[in-house]
């Protein structure tokens, strides 16, 4: 009867919670935390059109009215136009106000560095993708870790009610003896302060409750009362290393950072550039007349740097720091690869313990039935009876803590192998 009338305050709190842990995760994509990480995503892509950007002509357009405190040489002039002018005797336009007006074109033709940045910023893109995935995988973590906790504590306040509720009981038992003289009244005293203890072990549950539920309200932007029911659906997909899979695309970018630097040292940049300026002056203050003047140009040339110790330096930094990413992914390889063995062996162990806990908690009920009857009938003391209801609140703790822990290692199990707890948990 009292596990059925438990089993009922259980569906009373589900049916009122209206929250599943489906709902926790889809909430989790609307907050700021993930958002940031879509950011993130977006500002690398753009980094990718930024550098392609460079494959592509700049043209600026230009003007100017400049007002010289002297005369000066209506430029630019060409050569031509300037041997007519002195060949017919006339004098080179000067003027104290010029206008301007214009076109710059600079177009690369051959930039060997420009394929190397574009390679870096899609792995960089790439990365960012891989990383916003992992992150939410983490956060998924933390809010099934959160609510098995919530789940634990809600047992385990359960747990500590049952248990006062007990000892009220064969306190009430108790008084009846020690009214008629056939017990000591201390028996009372002792009684009631394990009842104390009892009272202050659930209020530091439920500072506990409130720690988790406002991690999962920080995460979700959902306020829950109490924990929200799961059920296991299937098993973590352990086919490779998911978490690796962000640091293998930093080392990617590395290396195709070092290319461009060394591109960028040992290779020429071909580039063409066109110019053209349209130059008015109102009065030439030599010819006492309007001046127009057009001048333009074409331009192909390169550039090769010969010696640039900079370059060099910059080279070797980055041969450096490919380096160093190469260690810390193999680091992060043994440790996530060590975690992971030991997360499997945990949970084989976890399992096998809770099925003999259960077995416990039956052993130990049927021990705390006699501890009863014998204290009511003065056959054992007060301390024996209250080690015999500590047993078994103890079994009942230790079997939904393994609970929680079991949940807890199938969610770093799930964010180690990139695995979505949507998936896996309903």
């Amino acid at each position: 009867m009292k596990k059925m009338l438990i089993f009922i305050s259980i569906l009373v709190t589900m049916s009122a919670q209206a929250t599943t842990i489906s709902e926790l995760f889809d909430a989790l994509k609307k907050q700021p935390t993930s958002k940031l990480d879509q950011i993130n995503e977006q500002m690398a892509n753009t980094a990718i059109k930024k550098v392609e950007s460079n494959y592509y002509p700049k043209v600026d357009l230009f003007a100017s009215y400049t007002h010289y405190n002297s005369a000066t040489n209506l430029l630019p002039l060409d050569p031509i136009a300037a041997g007519k002018l002195i060949g017919q005797g006339k004098a080179l336009p000067f003027a104290q106000t010029i206008e301007r007006y214009g076109i710059k074109v600079s177009i690369p033709v051959f930039v060997k560095e420009l394929s190397a940045l574009s390679k870096k910023a899609e792995y960089m893109t790439k990365g960012a993708r891989l990383k916003k995935r992992l992150n939410f995988y983490k956060n998924e973590a933390v809010i099934l870790g959160a609510n098995s906790g919530l789940e634990y504590i809600y047992h385990l306040e359960q747990t500590l009610k049952a248990t006062k509720k007990s000892i009220e009981k064969t306190k009430s038992d108790m008084q009846v003896a020690v009214d008629n003289g056939r017990m000591p009244g201390i028996a009372i005293d002792k009684i009631d302060e394990k009842l104390n203890q009892l009272e202050i072990a659930i209020n530091n549950v439920n500072i506990k409750k409130v720690s988790l539920l406002s991690k999962i309200e920080s995460l979700t932007g959902v306020t829950l009362k109490n924990f929200t029911p799961m059920s296991l659906i299937s098993k973590v997909n352990t086919n490779n290393i998911f978490a690796l899979k962000p640091l293998q695309q930093i080392i990617n970018a590395s290396q195709s950072d070092l290319k461009a630097s060394k591109a960028k040292r040992y290779y020429p940049k071909i580039g063409a550039n066109i110019f053209w300026s349209e130059n008015y002056s109102s009065n030439a203050v030599n010819t006492d007349s309007s001046v127009h003047r057009g001048y333009g140009y074409y331009q192909l040339g390169f550039s090769l740097p010969l010696y640039d110790k900079t370059s060099d330096a910059d080279i070797q930094l980055k041969q450096i720091a490919l380096m160093k990413d190469k260690m810390k992914l193999e680091k992060t390889k043994t440790e996530l690869k060590s975690e992971a063995n030991s997360l499997n062996q945990e949970l084989n162990l976890l399992k096998k313990s809770e099925k003999l806990t259960q077995e416990n908690i039956v052993k130990k009920e049927d021990l705390l039935k006699f501890a009863k009857v014998a204290t009511k009938e003065g056959r054992m003391s007060e301390e024996d009876y209250l080690r015999y209801e500590d047993g078994l609140m103890s079994a009942k703790s230790n079997y939904y803590q393994i609970k929680s822990q079991i949940w807890q290692n199938i969610a770093k199990l799930a964010v180690i192998y990139g695995n979505d707890l949507r998936s896996i948990v309903k």
